[in-house]
C-alpha cells in the first residue's frame, strides 16, 4: 500500500476535490486581462509559457469588488490559478509537481501598486484521468472532451496516479484539482480563497 506520512494515499473515489476561489469581504478580485499579453489561454490550461511571458506583467483590482486584500488564492474571471507569494512557497514545498510562475504586479482600484508578488501558478500538463462516461456537463462543440459547463466531474480510478496531490484534467484543465490530504494541508496552513468541491458530486461550474 502506497503511503505517505503514516497515511494510506488516495484512491479517486471521493477522495479529491475541485480548486476553486470565492471573493471574501474585504479582499479583492481579478476581472481584466492586461493588454501586453500574448498566448492568454496557455497558464489557464497548463502549457508553458516560458519567454513568452511579458516581464512586468499589471493587473488591476477588479471595481466591482471594493475589498483592498489580497488572497492566497486570488478570485479571478481569467481561469488562472492566480496566488500570493506565501502561497507560492507552499506550493513549491508541497504540491511534488511542475508548476511554471509566472510574477505579475497588482495594481489597486486607482492603478497604484499593492503588491509586487503575485503569481500565476501555471501547473504544466492535463491528465487523462477523467471518466467520460460517468461526467456529466456541457461539451464544447469544436472539442467534445472539453467541458464548457461541469455538472459532475467522475474520475477514472484506474487511470488516476495516487501519488499525485494537484492535478489538470484534461477534460476541465482550468480547474485544479487536489487530492483529499493536500486540502487538508491548505486549511491547516490557513490560506485564504479557496473554495473545494467534492469530485463526483453535483456541481454549476462554468471552467
Amino acid at each position: 500500500m502506497n503511503t505517505e506520512n503514516g497515511q494510506p494515499a488516495s484512491s479517486a473515489k471521493n477522495n479529491y476535490f475541485i480548486l476553486r476561489s470565492e471573493v471574501l469581504d474585504g479582499y479583492c478580485a481579478i476581472f481584466l486581462t492586461p493588454t501586453g499579453m500574448p498566448d492568454i489561454h496557455k497558464p489557464a490550461t497548463g502549457v508553458r509559457m516560458g519567454d513568452a511571458y511579458p516581464q512586468g506583467l499589471r493587473f488591476q483590482m477588479a471595481k466591482e469588488e471594493k475589498g483592498l486584500k489580497v488572497a492566497d488564492i486570488i478570485p479571478n474571471a481569467l481561469g488562472y490559478f492566480m496566488v500570493s507569494a506565501r502561497m507560492k512557497t507552499f506550493l513549491e514545498q508541497h504540491a511534488g509537481v511542475e508548476i511554471e510562475f509566472l510574477r505579475f504586479t497588482l495594481l489597486n482600484h486607482r492603478g497604484r501598486v499593492a503588491s509586487e508578488d503575485c503569481y500565476i501558478a501555471n501547473v504544466l500538463g492535463a491528465q487523462d484521468w477523467v471518466d467520460a462516461e460517468k461526467s456529466d456537463g456541457t461539451r464544447k462543440a469544436s472539442n467534445p472532451s472539453r467541458f464548457l459547463f461541469l455538472r459532475r466531474l467522475v474520475l477514472d480510478e484506474s487511470k488516476v496516479n495516487p501519488e499525485v496531490r494537484l492535478f489538470r484534467a484534461v477534460t476541465v484543465p482550468r480547474l485544479p484539482i487536489v487530492r483529499q490530504d493536500f486540502k487538508e494541508l491548505l486549511e491547516r496552513e490557513g490560506m485564504t480563497g479557496p473554495v473545494f468541491y467534492p469530485v463526483g458530486a453535483e456541481v454549476a461550474l462554468t471552467p
